[in-house]
Parts: structure tokens; sequence; C-alpha cells
């Protein structure tokens, strides 16, 4: 088995955000194939090397395009495996001892809401939008669904945590879209019929919306049909959908595949497994951390259009 060189800084939490590879996939892999091994705190927690996620990183985005994590894992211990580049500053993800989210995830799950709001706002000072959103609240998030599988949190106390954050990404998102500007393209996003989890869907908008874009932002919920009436109505540049859940994703893909002349981003935690799948029926997929999705979307957003693919929805 090849070593990995680096201090263990990075949460399973943290580590699911940075490759895309769900904590459930990362445990999987560790239990059937040996990798990663990550350290382990005097609490049990793991902690994992900044070189692990560089590796896993390559290996969650090869196993998306079709390839047999055995196989993947087989050839990175054989040297056969080529890895990622290393991790960018830019992302502004989190590591171990900058972990200050569970503070006032703390207090929520605990019914403090005034001490909670009070840890949020000491915790975002002089943090800027897109900072506040990957440095904090996509943290907050991860945090809460890992003490949730711990069960270490009941459902009702998830429920108060993902509100407060909601809440929170809501504010920063319609702040944003509210500053004056020209946008020169158009997107429309939300989540399909079955899916509410809304944070990635606000996540995505409020990146895209620094950045100059346009964002229509229809919520959760929503039958494809009614995506299709949308672009045939308001003829966006590109329609990006949140897949937290795997339920009917099958079904909903072919459904997307319908939908003509212009780029559809998917992303959210069950895309991993689904990469392949998703480019089958003609859409992009956009797994990884918020700030790798942003960058893979513009990319392929200008690829689309330099093969000048027609407009009209037909």
């Amino acid at each position: 088995m090849r070593k990995t060189r680096g201090e263990a800084e990075y949460s399973i939490a943290a580590v699911s955000k940075l490759t895309g590879a769900s904590c459930h996939a990362l445990r999987v892999w560790e239990r059937r194939y040996g990798f990663p091994v990550p350290q382990r705190l005097d609490s049990g927690h793991r902690r994992y090397s900044g070189d692990q996620v560089q590796i896993l990183r390559s290996i969650a985005e090869l196993a998306g395009r079709g390839h047999s994590i055995g196989e993947l894992i087989a050839d990175y211990c054989a040297g056969r495996l080529a890895v990622k580049e290393p991790i960018s500053e830019s992302c502004d993800l989190w590591k171990e001892g900058e972990s200050a989210p569970g503070q006032f995830v703390d207090r929520l799950i605990a019914g403090d809401l005034i001490g909670g709001e009070a840890d949020y706002l000491r915790q975002i000072d002089d943090l800027g939008p897109t900072e506040i959103a990957s440095r904090i609240i996509g943290p907050a998030w991860i945090d809460m669904g890992e003490r949730w599988f711990r069960r270490e949190a009941s459902v009702y106390q998830e429920r108060i945590v993902s509100e407060f954050l909601i809440r929170k990404l809501t504010v920063l998102f319609e702040a944003e879209r509210r500053t004056p500007s020209d946008p020169g393209r158009t997107i429309v996003i939300g989540t399909v019929q079955g899916d509410r989890h809304i944070g990635g869907v606000l996540m995505l908008g409020l990146h895209l919306a620094r950045s100059g874009w346009r964002v229509i932002n229809l919520g959760a919920d929503l039958p494809v049909r009614e995506y299709q009436k949308a672009v045939e109505h308001w003829q966006p540049d590109a329609l990006g959908l949140s897949f937290v859940l795997s339920r009917n994703i099958r079904k909903r893909f072919q459904e997307l595949s319908q939908i003509r002349g212009l780029p559809i981003f998917v992303g959210g935690r069950s895309i991993l497994n689904y990469q392949a799948l998703a480019r089958r029926h003609g859409l992009i997929p956009l797994p990884g951390p918020i700030c790798i999705s942003i960058r893979k979307l513009m990319t392929e957003f200008d690829r689309w259009n330099e093969k000048d693919a027609p407009r009209s929805a037909s």
C-alpha cells in the first residue's frame, strides 16, 4: 500500500466537500478496499491528509466516468494512477482548527437561537458573501448531516439548523441578485420533483450572480415539464439543477434530455454516482465542491457556445 504525506487535517465532511464523494462512500471504500486510511482522533473521528484528498479527487472523478472504484484504488496502490493538482486555496475550504461552524450548530441544536445567531455573526465578520457560503454555511450543513448520520442529532434538530442556514443563504443570494448590473447571461436554477433540498441551488445562484449572471431561481420540487416551459418562455442561456436525492434520477434525466437548445448542468450530492448516465442523456455533471463546480460550469458553457449550438428550445 502506498503511503501518503501531509498532516491529517481534513475531517470526513471536509473531504466530502472537496472531492464530491459522499461521507458514506468514503467509509465504504475504507472498509471494502482499504483506502483511504485516515488517522483517528481520541473521539474516533476521522482526519485525512491533503495528499489523500488529492488522490480521492482523482478517484471520484474517474469513478464518475464509469471506472470501477476497486480497480482505481488498486491502480493507485500500484503507482499507476495520476492524481489531481493540489487543492486550490481559492476554494475557501476549512481544515482542522478552523471548524468554527460547529459552535453555532451546537447552540442551534440546543435550541439557543439567540446564541447561535450571535456565534454566526462573529464567524462571518470580515468575510465576503461567497466566503460565508463556502467557509461557514457549507461546512455547517455537512457537519449537521454528519451528526445526523452518527445519530448524534434528531430530525427536528437537523431541521432547525437547515432552516437557519437556508435563511442566511437566501439573504446573501437575494442581496447579490438585487445588485444593479447588466448581466449578459441568464440561468434558470432549482430542483426537480421530489427533491426539496434547496441549499445547493442557493449556493450555485449566489456564486453565479456574483460572476455577472442573471439568476432565475424556481425553488424546489418542480416537475421537469415546468422547467421546459420556463426555457421556452424565457429563453435562458443555461439550466442548472441540483440532485441531492437519487430517487427517480433516471426518469428525471430522461425528461431533461427532451429540453433542447441550451446546456443543462446537474449537480448535488447524488451526481457523483450518476455522471456517466448524465452525459449519456446530454447533461453536464458538476460533482465536487462549489468552487470547482463553478469553474467547470464556466468552461463547459464557453465550450457549448463555441459549438454554435442552436438556441431554439424545440
